[in-house]
C-alpha cells in the first residue's frame, strides 16, 4: 500500500498538462515497470485533478474503464518469447496512455490549485424537505438548482455518511431519467469508479464538483425514461417488499425466457418482464445482469457495416453496466426503479434496431482449434484476428480456448487490449466511446451470475468481441507505445 501512497507521479502529470506524448509514455512505462504501481492506482491519481475541471464527461469515462482493462490486461498469460514477464507489466501503459491523452485538458484546467469552492454543506439534520436529504436533492434536482444539489452531497461528506449514501441520491433521482444514450447515469457510475481507484476519502468533493453539472443534461428524457417512470409510479409495481424477501435467490429467473419477454412487446411488456423475474426470485443484481444480456443479444443482430447501429445499441448495454453496477453498489430499494428504465431501454434499443432477439447469441464454429492449445499462443490468434477486424474466426478461437478450461479473465483482457490500440480523438468524439462500450460488455461476461452464463458462450462474449473488431479508428498512439516497450527490452 506504501507504494500507492508515495509513488511520485509529478513527471507524468507534467507531461500530460504539457501534451507530450512521448513523456506521458515514458513516464506510464517507468511507474509500471519499476515503480510497480497498480495501473488502476496510476489511473486515479490522474483522475481527481481531471475531475476538478468539470466540463463534458467522456474523458474521465475514458480515463476510469481504461484502468479496469489495464488491470485485467496482468492476467494474460506469459508466452515463451524472451522478456515476455516484463512486456506483460509494461503491457497496460497502452489503455492508460489512451486515457491520460483524453483527460489531458481537463487534468491540465484541473490541477492547479486552489480547485473551485463548492457550497456550504447542508446537513441532513438540518434538511426540512419531505423525504429528507433525498428529497431535498430530487426537488433542487427538478429546479436545476446546482449549488443546493452540491450543499446536500456536501452535507453528505461533512457528517462522514458512507459514499454509498452519495451514489444511492444520485441513482434515485436518475431513476428514470433517460435522454438520448442515458449519459447522466453513465457518467454519474464510471466517474464513482475513478473514486473507488481512489479510495474516495478526501476526493469526494471533486466528484460532487464533477458530477453535479452532467446530471442537469438538458436533453429531454426519452420515451423509454417516460414509460419507466410511468410504470414505476403505480403502486402495484413498487419494490419495496424485495427487502423483507428471504428465499433464496433465483436468478435463472433472469434467464431466456425473461431475455426475449423484454424485447416481445412494448415498454409495459419490458417493465412486465422485470417486475416477474424479481417476483420469481432473481435479485435486482441479477435481472440487471439479465438485462444485459438482452442488450448484447441486440448488438449481436445488428448487420456487420451497420456501425451506427452498433453505436446505438451499445449505448444500451452501456447503460444495462451502469444499472448493473448501481445495483451491486448500493441495496437502496430507491434506486431498484433503475430496472424499469434498463429494460425500456433495451426494448427501445430491440425496436430501433428492428431485430429479433438470438436464442443463444452469436456463435462461430469451434471445430477447428486455431492457434493451437496452449493458452497464450490461443490468445495471439485471437488477438490477430480482433484486430484486423475478422470477428468470425475470433469467435471461434475464443470458444475453443472457453472448451479447454482457460480463464475468462485473461480472454477479456485481451478483448480489451485490442479496444485499446484503438486511438482515442478529441476531434472525433465516436472514438470515446470504443473503449467504454467493450470494457462494459466485457465487464458484464466477466460478472455474470453462474445461473446466466451458459459455459462462457453467451451473448456477451459475442457482443464483445464485434464491438472491439467492428468499432475501429487508427492506432498510433498504439504503435508509439508499443515501440517504446520494445525499446525498453
Amino acid at each position: 500500500m506504501a507504494t500507492i501512497v508515495t509513488a511520485d507521479i509529478t513527471t507524468l502529470l507534467d507531461a500530460i498538462t504539457t501534451g507530450d506524448e512521448d513523456g506521458i509514455i515514458q513516464a506510464t512505462l517507468r511507474l509500471l515497470g519499476p515503480g510497480k504501481v497498480p495501473p488502476a492506482k496510476i489511473a486515479a491519481r490522474v483522475g481527481i485533478p481531471a475531475a476538478w475541471a468539470g466540463g463534458d464527461g467522456h474523458p474521465l469515462s475514458v480515463l476510469s474503464v481504461a484502468g479496469r482493462v489495464a488491470e485485467w490486461m496482468r492476467s494474460i498469460p506469459i508466452g515463451p518469447e524472451p522478456g515476455a514477464d516484463e512486456r506483460r507489466m509494461l503491457a497496460p501503459a497502452l489503455p492508460l496512455v489512451q486515457g491520460f491523452l483524453a483527460v489531458a485538458d481537463r487534468v491540465k484546467q484541473g490541477l492547479p490549485e486552489p480547485h473551485p469552492v463548492l457550497p456550504d454543506a447542508l446537513v441532513p439534520a438540518d434538511v426540512k424537505e419531505h423525504g429528507g436529504s433525498l428529497g431535498a436533492f430530487r426537488d433542487a434536482f427538478a429546479k436545476r438548482d446546482l449549488d443546493r444539489m452540491r450543499a446536500v452531497l456536501m452535507g453528505y461528506y461533512a457528517t462522514g455518511a458512507d459514499y454509498k449514501t452519495i451514489l444511492s441520491t444520485l441513482y434515485a433521482t436518475l431513476e428514470s431519467r433517460y435522454p438520448q444514450d442515458g449519459h447522466p447515469l453513465i457518467f454519474t457510475v464510471t466517474g464513482a469508479r475513478v473514486l473507488d481507484m481512489a479510495d474516495w476519502g478526501d476526493r469526494v468533493p471533486a466528484y460532487i464538483y464533477w458530477v453535479t453539472p452532467l446530471l442537469l443534461d438538458g436533453a429531454a428524457n426519452s420515451p423509454a425514461g417516460e414509460a419507466a417512470s410511468a410504470y414505476a409510479a403505480d403502486s402495484a409495481h413498487n419494490l419495496g417488499w424485495l427487502r423483507t424477501r428471504l428465499s433464496i435467490p433465483k436468478e435463472e429467473a433472469a434467464g431466456p425466457a425473461f431475455q426475449r419477454a423484454l424485447v416481445s412487446g412494448d415498454f409495459t411488456t419490458a417493465c412486465d418482464a422485470a417486475l416477474k423475474a424479481l417476483r420469481d426470485g432473481a435479485t435486482p443484481i441479477g435481472v440487471a445482469a439479465g438485462i444485459a444480456l438482452a442488450a448484447a443479444e441486440v448488438i449481436n443482430a445488428v448487420p456487420k457495416g451497420d456501425r451506427d447501429g452498433l453505436t446505438h445499441a451499445a449505448h444500451a448495454l452501456l447503460y444495462a453496466n451502469a444499472v448493473h453496477t448501481a445495483t451491486k453498489q448500493t441495496q437502496d430499494q430507491e434506486i431498484w426503479p433503475l430496472l424499469y428504465t434498463a429494460a425500456c431501454v433495451v426494448n427501445a434499443a430491440h425496436q430501433t434496431a428492428q431485430a429479433a432477439a438470438l436464442p443463444a447469441g452469436t456463435r462461430g464454429s469451434a471445430s477447428v482449434p486455431m492457434g493451437g492449445l496452449i493458452a497464450a499462443s490461443m490468445l495471439r490468434t485471437f488477438e490477430a484476428q480482433l484486430a484486423a477486424g475478422d470477428t468470425d474466426n475470433a469467435l471461434s478461437v475464443a470458444s475453443r480456448y472457453l472448451q479447454m478450461g482457460h480463464p475468462s479473465n485473461a480472454l477479456a483482457g485481451m478483448i480489451g487490449a485490442v479496444a485499446a490500440s484503438r486511438d482515442v480523438r478529441a476531434d472525433q468524439p465516436d472514438s470515446m466511446h470504443i473503449l467504454p462500450f467493450v470494457a462494459a460488455a466485457a465487464e458484464e461476461y466477466l460478472n455474470l451470475p453462474a445461473a446466466l452464463q451458459a459455459g462462457g458462450q453467451n451473448a456477451l462474449l459475442g457482443a464483445a468481441i464485434r464491438l472491439a473488431g467492428e468499432l475501429t479508428s487508427g492506432q498510433r498512439v498504439a504503435d508509439h507505445v508499443r515501440a517504446a516497450i520494445n525499446a525498453m527490452g
